[in-house]
């Protein structure tokens, strides 16, 4: 395969970091770096508050699930629960709205 060269610098520190992390991998540098370039080419790898903001609407999305399951639960406990529901939604996309310009 004839392909093209990517040089680029990185701290001493993070080369131990990536070189160890492929040998964990059982892999190359190389290797491990073309993947995570695909990977992230692809949408596959995201920053933490995304993951952070994904786990949010998972667990809202479960409070409510829990809440349909619950016929006999208080009215104002589920009350409650679907307001904090909707704040954190909320607060998720006002977070990633603030983004957009």
């Amino acid at each position: 395969m004839q392909g093209g060269l990517i040089k680029f610098r990185v701290a001493a520190a993070d080369k131990r970091l990536i070189a160890d992390a492929a040998a964990r991998a059982g892999t190359t540098v190389s290797e491990l770096l073309r993947r995570a370039g695909r990977a992230a080419a692809s949408g596959r790898i995201t920053s933490r508050p995304m993951l952070s903001d994904l786990v949010l609407v998972r667990t809202a999305a479960n409070r409510l699930a829990t809440l349909v399951e619950a016929p006999d639960a208080d009215p104002a406990v589920i009350a409650a629960c679907v307001k904090e529901t909707a704040e954190d939604l909320r607060a998720i996309a006002a977070r990633h709205l603030a983004n957009i310009r």
